[in-house]
């Protein structure tokens, strides 16, 4: 690359702003809105003006890079390589009833490997960011603070950071419920609900959407793994970003370093 990595997420996180104001831009107005696999995922003109601007600006910075976006058809053929994942607007839904729980998330992985992780939450002006072996960081009110997940160790003294619920139900629920936390934090967008985790306010999230896909986690990820934290499937595998589909088939579960055993246990015994 002719630019060095400093520069590289600079040039992320303005791109993820510049997203950021178009999404601001229609937030809390009337929208035209489409769905998508079902009549809980929605689909605006926010996403897609949002997923042009991302795909554009990152395709004049790096032309040989490919680009795997939730709202664009183009899909890469193979993972190996370096690949941008983006959701232009994670918490749709969140956006669609004018709350404030939405985000940009653009993450680059290479060689299967989240390396870099920009998720900007406009409507809190929170932005979350990191680099493989730099650390992770959170900047809001001007101020620039080192990201690190909570020592909490016991499920019964932690809390989880989970979804709005706003109609849809979710089989996986159930699972939630069960695990016996001290309190819960409902969230809408994953970049949000993982930020949280490496901030140290929450300490783990379970994942109930069986439609989650590479773009949810790949910038959220980075972002916690520098902070101390950790993301798996339900069985405590590494996520596989090289497997051919975009989806996640086994959904996945974040917190911080503690907790994590325990909570993968906990699903083995109750799924």
């Amino acid at each position: 690359m002719k630019t060095n990595k400093k520069a590289i997420l600079k040039q992320i996180i303005d791109i993820a702003k510049s997203a950021g104001e178009i999404a601001m831009k229609y937030h809390g107005k009337e929208l035209d809105i489409e769905t998508k696999s079902h009549e809980h995922d929605f689909l605006t003109q926010v996403d897609i003006e949002s997923d042009k601007y991302i795909r554009e600006e990152i395709g004049k910075l790096f032309p040989e890079d490919e680009i795997l976006s939730e709202e664009s058809k183009d899909i890469p053929s193979d993972y190996s390589g370096r690949v941008w994942m983006i959701d232009p607007l994670d918490g749709t839904k969140d956006f669609v009833y004018k709350g404030r729980g939405f985000s940009v998330m653009i993450g680059l992985c290479v060689n299967g490997e989240p390396m870099l992780g920009v998720v900007y939450a406009p409507a809190r002006e929170t932005l979350y960011y990191a680099e493989e072996g730099t650390g992770a960081y959170v900047e809001k009110n001007k101020e620039k603070i080192d990201l690190k997940v909570s020592e909490i160790s016991e499920l019964k003294s932690s809390k989880i950071v989970t979804r709005i619920i706003h109609r849809e139900k979710r089989d996986l629920d159930k699972l939630v419920d069960s695990i016996g936390v001290k309190s819960e934090m409902p969230e809408s967008s994953v970049g949000i609900k993982l930020g949280l985790i490496a901030e140290g306010k929450a300490d783990l999230h379970i994942n109930t959407n069986y439609r989650c896909s590479k773009w949810d986690t790949c910038a959220p990820q980075i972002i916690l793994e520098e902070a101390g934290g950790i993301v798996s499937d339900f069985s405590g595998n590494p996520l596989n970003y090289k497997q051919k589909s975009p989806k996640w088939e086994n959904s996945f579960v974040a917190s911080n370093h503690n907790l994590h055993k325990k909570i993968i246990t906990h699903i083995s015994e109750n799924i």
